[in-house]
């Protein structure tokens, strides 16, 4: 459950719900600390009004929908709860600016997996590869959130609904999924492994791997550069997100064991020597159960991040400092900085370096000559 929800459990928790009231169409909630939120019919969450300052998605505005809820609930106990259908959303979706649905289509069209929650009194969910989905309203799509820049009713959202309808119509009550949405042209059983990029990708980390093993990392670099470039761009070819970066952590593993950097582990860069090649397996053995009829755990394309963008433009976030580790090596020194998303849980980590040659130039900590 995100931080954003534990916060409003805790809230309820230690008794402190605000008080609904209903003025002009508008829906009202007062909190003992003095903060108001007001929420306008056919007003979207995210744009609720609300006393405590914060411009996009609070703790306040959550708990006036989640409050609204669970009043409506227990005022009508006797009647049992309406089963979510998104379908309802499909008409809506097609009204939608063309750029958002071909966006949509053209994620779709590289295969995409979605994982879907719908659990019973919780929030439904879609976590997407580089952006997660949060019906905060089974009755209206204007409350459905996304945490990239667009916020809400972006393509994000319509392949969510899309998945969600796709999915229910195969298994009509589900808590938790896995579902690969497929473009026409994309065939259930093909090999990841069959093409001539798909195999040679393989090959390459394979020859890595093997040079690895036999030979240890403390050989000298140059004995395997061409290995590692070969595998990268091989794994690139591919469009294989994950495998290059499993490629990129390992050499920056490797990297660091040569520079005698303090943030080095040895069992970290063995777990990475491993899991890169326990990836490849996995993608063949989802793609040979898919190919008997047997539905896998994960797709194939999902083990392998097919088709998954580098980087994607998130909203303005109300990011928490959750701490900083410095380190250094014989060549750079440097800082990492982790933060968590309070509406979401997600962790953001930052990292930069600079060469040590500048490191006497760096801005200095005067608090200890004070």
């Amino acid at each position: 459950m995100p931080v954003l929800l534990n916060a409003v459990l805790r809230n309820w928790k230690n008794g402190n719900v605000p008080e609904i009231s209903h003025k002009n169409g508008a829906l009202i909630a007062t909190f003992s600390d003095g903060v108001r939120t007001q929420l306008a019919n056919g007003q979207a969450l995210k744009e609720a009004q609300c006393s405590c300052g914060a411009s996009g998605m609070c703790r306040h505005r959550v708990m006036l929908v989640l409050s609204y809820q669970r009043l409506c609930a227990t005022t009508q106990p006797t009647e049992k709860e309406e089963e979510w259908d998104p379908a309802i959303w499909l008409e809506e979706l097609a009204t939608l600016p063309d750029a958002t649905r071909k966006r949509a289509q053209a994620l779709v069209a590289k295969g995409i997996t979605i994982e879907l929650f719908c659990t019973p009194g919780e929030i439904p969910s879609a976590r997407l590869p580089m952006s997660d989905v949060r019906f905060y309203s089974r009755s209206s799509i204007r409350f459905a959130r996304c945490d990239c820049i667009e916020g809400t009713l972006c393509e994000h959202v319509v392949l969510a609904v899309q998945a969600f309808v796709q999915a229910k119509a195969q298994q009509a009550e589900f808590n938790h999924l896995i579902w690969q949405m497929r473009s026409e042209h994309v065939t259930s059983s093909d090999d990841p492994f069959a093409s001539e990029e798909g195999n040679a990708c393989r090959q390459y980390v394979q020859q890595l791997s093997q040079a690895l093993w036999l030979s240890g990392i403390s050989q000298p670099l140059i004995h395997y550069e061409a290995a590692f470039s070969r595998a990268q761009q091989a794994a690139e070819r591919c469009n294989w997100r994950w495998v290059s970066e499993s490629l990129r952590q390992l050499r920056a593993s490797v990297d660091a064991f040569h520079a005698r950097a303090s943030h080095y582990h040895a069992g970290e860069c063995l777990r990475q020597l491993a899991a890169l090649n326990s990836r490849l397996n996995c993608a063949q053995e989802m793609a040979r159960r898919d190919s008997v009829g047997e539905v896998p755990p994960v797709p194939w394309r999902t083990v392998v991040g097919s088709g998954i963008a580098g980087e994607a433009k998130l909203d303005h976030l109300r990011l928490v400092s959750l701490g900083m580790r410095c380190w250094q090596d014989i060549e750079q020194y440097g800082l990492r900085i982790w933060f968590t998303d309070p509406d979401t849980g997600s962790i953001l980590h930052l990292s930069r370096s600079w060469p040590r040659s500048e490191q006497e130039n760096a801005p200095r900590d005067k608090t200890s000559a004070i």
